[in-house]
């Protein structure tokens, strides 16, 4: 009975020493140039089972998978909107058109050190709603927090095609985290479901004088941390607003299975691109 007590305390003691699911938050840098306008800006985001939070100075967002709730906090107004994940509508649609175009990678067969770990590069690109684009990742499955920021991204993609927004022709979804993003976007072309013909060709008329928006992201830090509920719930006071109504230029894209924004386009309320979430960042 002893025997039998001890093995059971010792059970019991083996499990609770056992880590819980840690989380990563990811540090970047951003710099954004369109012409003769460059601003720099930092990024953080945040991932631990089916949560994701991606914070600049401007805005937050966060991806709850398991509420099925995307919320768009905007700090300096203490206010948020939130939207259906997966989307519905207009949102998904616009989702749906931009998919295939921002999970077109391809290995590019070359490999850096980027945050003193090796990640592998991939080339993408193509038409999206707001113009052509092209991309280069690199991608590290030995960071930390890869295999977490990975399972993220594919549970995300898994719930977007379920919804019908999420399917990808050609190409492949690099396993890993990104350190390393540099993109560049030419605006124009501009076809939003529900918008008017009349004002997608002034749109397009305007974007087309408009020099291309060239987007470089660096992790800083990246780092293993055991995340709380709190660090992805709306702050205390926050006041809920709707949600603008509307297509416009500051359409959605999913790259490499996270939420990010397009390159210079910037959601309502938003400031820098993001990328995560490939954060993507994006």
């Amino acid at each position: 009975m002893r025997k039998l007590t001890a093995l059971v305390a010792g059970m019991t003691l083996a499990m609770t020493a056992l880590p819980a699911a840690a989380g990563v938050v990811i540090t970047q840098k951003q710099h954004v140039t369109n012409g003769a306008n460059t601003r720099d800006a930092k990024q953080t985001i945040s991932v631990q089972g089916n949560k994701q939070k991606t914070e600049t100075e401007r805005h937050t967002i966060i991806t709850d998978l398991d509420k099925g709730k995307m919320y768009v906090i905007d700090p300096k107004a203490k206010t948020y909107f939130e939207i259906e994940f997966p989307p519905k509508g207009q949102m998904a649609a616009m989702i749906a058109a931009s998919q295939s175009a921002a999970k077109n990678f391809k290995k590019a067969g070359t490999t850096r050190e980027i945050a003193g770990y090796k990640c592998t590069d991939y080339n993408g690109g193509g038409h999206m709603m707001q113009g052509d684009y092209t991309v280069k990742e690199c991608f590290s499955t030995a960071a930390p927090g890869a295999k977490e920021f990975s399972a993220f991204e594919k549970n995300m993609a898994e719930k977007l095609k379920s919804a019908g927004a999420g399917q990808v022709s050609g190409g492949e979804i690099p396993e890993g985290v990104p350190l390393a993003t540099d993109s560049t976007m030419k605006m124009g072309h501009v076809a939003m479901p529900g918008m008017a013909p009349e004002q997608a060709a002034k749109i397009n008329e305007m974007m087309a004088k408009r020099p291309p928006v060239v987007l470089s992201e660096m992790v800083e830090k990246i780092e293993s941390k055991n995340l709380a509920d709190a660090d992805f719930a709306i702050p205390a006071g926050f006041t809920k607003r709707e949600i603008p109504a509307g297509p416009g230029p500051g359409a959605m894209k999913m790259g490499a299975g996270a939420m990010k924004m397009a390159p210079g386009a910037g959601a309502p309320g938003a400031g820098a691109p993001s990328a995560g979430a490939s954060p993507a960042a994006h």
